[in-house]
């Protein structure tokens, strides 16, 4: 190879790569845009939930980049990191506030579950389905 020949192959490979870096930041994006904004839970493992009286409904904030996640799941408040690649989605970094609540406990320990072993979504119109295998929590979107 001569002298030019090794700057140029170096300079195509960089280009190569960074065109792959950018159809991934694509990728992220649209699913961030897709997934963006507060999603009421609906149900879980295909029973319905809805919770009695007046308490507040478990809910999804997701921000803009798909990056964090903050929310309400029946008795404490989660937030934390979450990933958003295509279709693949999970809460690496989720955290909870620790109060006790017997009458939603259980509801509350389903949702942390369901989000727990997320891998995969799917939004249709106003529907968030979150899927590890099968479908494990269906959202709302709110407005």
């Amino acid at each position: 190879m001569n002298k030019f020949q090794l700057p140029a192959a170096a300079l195509l490979l960089g280009v190569v790569l960074s065109a792959n870096t950018c159809s991934n930041k694509g990728s992220a994006t649209n699913a961030a845009a897709q997934a963006a904004g507060k999603w009421v839970l609906v149900s879980i493992n295909g029973q319905p939930q809805q919770v009695a009286g007046d308490r507040e409904q478990p809910f999804l904030n997701i921000d803009s980049l798909g990056a964090n996640v903050n929310g309400f799941a029946g008795c404490n408040r989660i937030f934390g990191s979450m990933v958003l690649h295509g279709d693949s989605m999970s809460f690496p970094g989720l955290a909870a506030t620790k109060m006790y609540c017997q009458e939603s406990q259980q509801l509350e320990d389903q949702l942390l579950q369901a989000l727990n072993n997320t891998r995969t979504f799917t939004i249709q119109g106003d529907e968030l389905k979150l899927k590890g295998g099968k479908e494990l929590a269906v959202f709302r979107r709110t407005k």
